[in-house]
């Protein structure tokens, strides 16, 4: 068990209750002692779990099940803040963040997600530069000390990918080798397995090297989250994926493989309803491949069909 969640869901409780942390830890631990267990120093014993808890008036039993699912409460909360974030649906954004900053957030991990979040906030808002953003996340993942460590939970990874847009080149080509090289050994990645988090990793990493001009490890990446999302019947970012892959196989000229790629962007678009992204779609298919999208549609389905 996790001390410093379950702690801080003590925490959370006892300050609803309005009881003073030194009279809830009065009998049970020294406050010194408490709070190795919030840093999660050392492990709660089940015994003072028993005492914390009654100092509550809540059976054990009752308050763990409550734990479990106020951590999955939180977790599906900043979740959706994010996604609110990175979409920019301010009014998602403020319902979310109304109710986020009432909360103690339990999960180490989720806090660190949320403070991400909150960053790409200040940044669309112009609250922050693009030099500021680029600090204050690598002061959150203690960036580039970070990098030496053999496991990393996937929300660091996702803060490290963020960074691919902001860091110099020299930075960036380091970054970016690492980044691959985690996803060459996934067991170097622990975390929830959000498939959300995986999807715009590899798409981050996918556009990288697009930028650079490495095509084969464009379709690379792209493959390997468009199999990951069809694997969890997600069509979060599947446009952008299958339209990088298509504009990666242009480049090598492997038309056949280009015109599939495009062929499944067309229908991830229709099929998520997304009337204003195709428009932007189709704006970009005539600038980069100078043709028409829906005429490709038809002269691609023509031939499938001879």
């Amino acid at each position: 068990m996790n001390s410093q969640e379950l702690s801080n869901f003590l925490e959370k409780i006892r300050y609803g209750r309005k009881i003073t942390q030194e009279d809830f830890v009065d009998g049970i631990v020294s406050l010194r002692q408490y709070q190795r267990y919030r840093k999660g120093e050392c492990e709660i014993p089940y015994e003072k779990i028993d005492e914390f808890a009654f100092k509550l008036g809540i059976p054990t039993k009752k308050l763990m099940h409550l734990f479990e699912e106020e951590k999955n409460r939180q977790s599906l909360l900043i979740d959706l803040f994010y996604n609110a974030v990175v979409t920019r649906e301010q009014d998602k954004i403020k319902r979310y963040q109304d109710e986020l900053k009432k909360e103690v957030i339990i999960d180490p991990e989720k806090k660190l997600y949320y403070q991400h979040a909150r960053s790409y906030e200040d940044l669309y808002k112009e609250k922050i530069s693009k030099i500021q953003f680029f600090e204050r996340n690598i002061a959150l993942v203690n960036y580039p000390d970070l990098l030496k460590r053999a496991y990393f939970t996937n929300v660091e990874v996702l803060i490290l990918s963020s960074l691919l847009d902001f860091a110099n080149l020299s930075k960036k080509d380091l970054l970016l080798q690492r980044l691959a090289d985690l996803f060459a050994n996934s067991d170097s990645i622990i975390g929830t397995g959000d498939e959300t988090i995986e999807t715009l990793i590899l798409m981050r990493l996918a556009k990288s090297y697009g930028i650079k001009r490495d095509f084969a490890s464009v379709i690379h990446f792209a493959d390997l989250a468009i199999e990951r999302a069809l694997d969890y019947k997600r069509f979060y970012l599947l446009d952008h994926l299958y339209y990088y892959k298509a504009i990666a196989c242009f480049r090598l000229n492997d038309i056949a493989e280009f015109e599939e790629a495009l062929f499944h962007c067309y229908n991830v678009l229709h099929l998520a309803n997304l009337p204003q992204k195709l428009k932007h779609y189709e704006r970009l298919i005539e600038k980069d491949f100078e043709i028409d999208f829906d005429v490709f549609i038809l002269n691609y389905l023509k031939k499938k069909l001879k």
